[in-house]
């Protein structure tokens, strides 16, 4: 039986996204190596992870890796439709800080053939998420063109996440690929700040009272309307990161 070894998704908090020219992958002797049964490696994996996301924070230049606390994110558009409101929202020089706290809480894997099924949870005690936007807005007959910086304050993340993908060879070695990811982060409390969103400090100042008074009903319906836009960005990144990750340096071999 194979299964994904665990540094494969530890990097989905890493922000791999510059692939060296050179093949270069992540090789180490000092990390557990996990049952081959499936069923019995998620305590391992999880182990691996934990010790991996930290140990990457400030990069690897021979693999590509880019540091990764804080996260940057050049640009990123979102399409939204829901009720009254229909636009767009795009965000640039984005930095979002506390990943390298990424902790992860519980790990299973399923593996049938070459297909995998990997279940992960995993908690970040504080995100800052920092960077400037614009948007284009229809609220019923009301246009609105905000345009400002935002800076968003999330405290204890818990993210559930479950990827489907499937193992490949590439220079005799195994890889896995995802090919499906859903995520279901849950944050307990969240603070909004921003400016520029009518252009008047004052209204400004009541539009985010509002906000923050009911972020979780705002939260509850941008986060599955904008799945379309980051879902794909984040399959990318995940993939961009487990080309690296020969995952067989991480499980026993067969008796």
């Amino acid at each position: 039986m194979h299964y994904i070894a665990l540094a494969t998704i530890c990097l989905w908090a890493s922000g791999v996204y510059a692939a060296p020219a050179e093949p270069k992958y992540l090789m180490t002797n000092d990390l557990p190596k996990c049952p081959n049964d499936a069923d019995h490696a998620g305590e391992c994996i999880k182990i691996i992870m934990n010790e991996l996301i930290p140990r990457l924070r400030l990069g690897d230049p021979e693999l590509g890796i880019e540091p990764y606390d804080p996260f940057v994110i050049d640009r990123l558009s979102f399409q939204y439709s829901s009720g009254a409101v229909n636009g767009k929202i795009s965000v640039r020089n984005v930095k979002l800080y506390g990943f390298a706290e990424h902790k992860i809480k519980d790990v299973n894997v399923k593996v049938k053939g070459d297909k995998v099924k990997l279940r992960t949870v995993s908690e970040i005690p504080k995100m800052n998420i920092l960077g400037d936007y614009k948007a284009e807005l229809q609220v019923n007959s009301l246009q609105l063109k905000p345009k400002g910086t935002f800076n968003l304050t999330l405290s204890d993340v818990e993210n559930r996440v479950i990827m489907d993908g499937e193992f490949y060879t590439k220079d005799g070695l195994r890889f896995l690929r995802l090919k499906d990811i859903e995520a279901n982060p849950t944050v307990r409390d969240l603070v909004i700040k921003a400016n520029g969103i009518f252009g008047d400090p004052e209204l400004d100042e009541l539009a985010l009272s509002v906000a923050n008074n009911y972020w979780r009903d705002i939260y509850g319906i941008i986060l599955p309307e904008t799945r379309q836009s980051w879902a794909p960005v984040m399959l990318r990144l995940i993939n961009e990161a487990l080309q690296h990750v020969p995952i067989d340096q991480f499980i026993q071999p067969p008796k």
